[in-house]
């Protein structure tokens, strides 16, 4: 398995077992790829706008990655996460993106009646608690903020993870 930063670490460790795993904007796909390797969750979607980006995780995963054995399936998708047409089910992942980017993406989804989602995990750059109203606002009849906050300091920074489940 990749070695995750803490934030990762911390956002892995919320994943809902056995349930498939959103990982958007995923970069390098560490926490999407640790995810699939473990087995835990029936599918792994990484998304991400930049095209060479989700092209490059793709070639390393069938390389390193992909084993026929496994009871994960991987799926990739090169695309702004606002223009997905796929109902998300399991655990969305936003992080490490601006709190405007992380809004534009749920609140597209979930519009679209496509963030069918049992828990969200957010954790922007900047703007947390502007987030929050602003999402608060827009999800309040289907998911509830838990009141369990998690802060971690990278690189200097205070980042917070956010995490929203659905309403029973």
């Amino acid at each position: 398995m990749v070695k995750l930063s803490r934030r990762m670490q911390l956002i892995y460790d919320h994943l809902l077992s056995g349930e498939p795993v959103w990982d958007f904007c995923c970069d390098h796909g560490y926490m999407g790829l640790n995810a699939y390797e473990s087995g835990s969750f029936p599918e792994v979607h990484f998304v991400d706008q930049v095209e060479h980006i989700v092209g490059q995780l793709q070639s390393r995963f069938q390389s390193e990655y992909l084993r026929p054995d496994s009871t994960s399936r991987a799926y990739f998708h090169a695309l702004p996460g606002e223009d997905l047409q796929e109902v998300l089910r399991g655990t969305a992942v936003i992080a490490g993106v601006g709190a405007h980017t992380i809004h534009k993406i749920v609140g597209s989804l979930y519009r679209r009646e496509l963030l069918l989602v049992s828990r969200l995990i957010l954790c922007p750059q900047r703007d947390e608690e502007k987030l929050v109203k602003m999402l608060d606002f827009e999800l309040r009849d289907n998911f509830k903020l838990c009141n369990v906050h998690y802060e971690v300091v990278e690189r200097g920074r205070v980042r917070k993870l956010l995490i929203f489940d659905k309403n029973d």
